[in-house]
């Protein structure tokens, strides 16, 4: 469910499969073993496969035991997070890359405690030799994970903690995957200053809020929050009259698609005792497996947003303004991010925004 989560994209359009397929594809990917490894058939699949499995793993496994460390409530991908707080604040050939040295970190949160965390996640099944190479040293110059999460730093006081994780991923009959973590200092961060933290808040908010519409099948919507003033996060007021002009037609546009997705009660249905909304769907999968002893044969995903914020977003889908409090009272109901199971079931909460479940049946279950 972590994994569907964190993959799922922030501020692009399209069809996304990791908004379900994610969770589906590994159920057949795990051993019966106590320890977390892979089955012998997903440890020998080709090269790129497993290259995808590792990263969606690295980030999965980190992400959701530091939830629980930490009292993550906010979650948003670091790239998006660079690109929106650094168009809020004027900034100018700040790290956005998506690889090499100047890849922002993967994930930017926030716990219930108001403090700020970077973490970077690294994922392997080349054993725990590789791993170390993927968490990188210090330097001078800093390599790996360790240089790409030092491209944000916070003000004292509001400062948690800046993370390499690295997962080395274990195949059945051996000793066990390991998960190590470690915190270097940051070298040469881009500086985020007290007064600043409002931009911090408003990108993390919409990062959050648009991860949810997009799973819950509100893709419009979820464009609309992560970039109002255009397709891309980092997009502003235009300075000539016509550019704007043509920017503003097209914000317009979208608030009319917006408005007429949200009133979608066909594709959109009541959940969970109808306080949420968003979509239920039913994966036979291709074959079937074993789960606890049991069979399953078929996976049911439900994912909702909560009802009241969505009819807040219906009257009012753009928000140039800072999505805080004072403009959007949406962002109160963005809460702890919260994974619980019991058996064949598995929910996913983040405070009282979104609920996400996963069931796992037989035919006849």
């Amino acid at each position: 469910m972590m994994i569907g989560y964190l993959t799922t994209p922030t501020s692009s359009t399209g069809v996304s499969l990791s908004e379900f397929w994610a969770w589906v594809r590994y159920l057949a990917a795990i051993s019966h073993e106590d320890n977390l490894s892979l089955t012998h058939s997903f440890a020998e699949l080709d090269a790129h496969q497993k290259t995808i499995l590792s990263d969606d793993f690295g980030m999965g496994v980190p992400v959701l035991w530091l939830c629980g460390k930490l009292s993550l409530e906010h979650i948003v991908d670091g790239r998006y997070f660079m690109q929106k707080i650094a168009a809020s604040v004027g900034a100018t050939q700040r790290r956005t890359a998506k690889r090499g040295p100047n890849k922002t970190p993967d994930f930017v949160a926030r716990d219930t405690a108001g403090r700020w965390h970077v973490i970077e996640c690294k994922g392997t099944q080349s054993g725990s030799e590789f791993g170390e190479k993927q968490l990188g040293i210090k330097g001078p110059p800093p390599t790996g994970g360790v240089a790409q999460k030092c491209a944000i730093s916070f003000p004292p006081g509001h400062t948690g903690q800046r993370l390499v994780c690295g997962l080395s991923i274990d195949v059945e009959g051996g000793t066990g995957s390991v998960l190590k973590i470690v915190d270097p200092e940051p070298e040469d961060p881009f500086e985020i200053s007290a007064n600043q933290l409002m931009y911090a808040d408003d990108a993390i908010n919409r990062g959050v809020m648009s991860k949810a519409l997009r799973m819950a099948g509100f893709e419009v919507t979820a464009e609309t929050v992560a970039s109002p003033f255009g397709r891309r996060p980092d997009e502003k007021r235009e300075t000539s009259r016509r550019a704007e002009s043509a920017r503003k037609q097209m914000v317009e546009e979208r608030d009319k698609r917006s408005r007429s997705e949200l009133r979608d009660d066909v594709e959109h249905s009541n959940l969970f005792d109808g306080k949420f909304r968003g979509r239920e769907i039913a994966i036979e999968l291709p074959r079937g497996i074993m789960v606890n002893g049991s069979p399953v044969k078929m996976v049911i995903i439900r994912q909702g947003v909560n009802r009241d914020a969505l009819e807040e977003l219906e009257r009012r889908p753009t928000i140039e303004e800072l999505a805080d409090e004072e403009h959007a009272s949406w962002t109160r109901l963005i809460g702890r991010s919260v994974v619980e199971s019991d058996g064949p079931f598995a929910t996913m909460r983040v405070g009282e925004v979104f609920r996400s479940e996963i069931i796992l049946k037989s035919h006849d279950g």
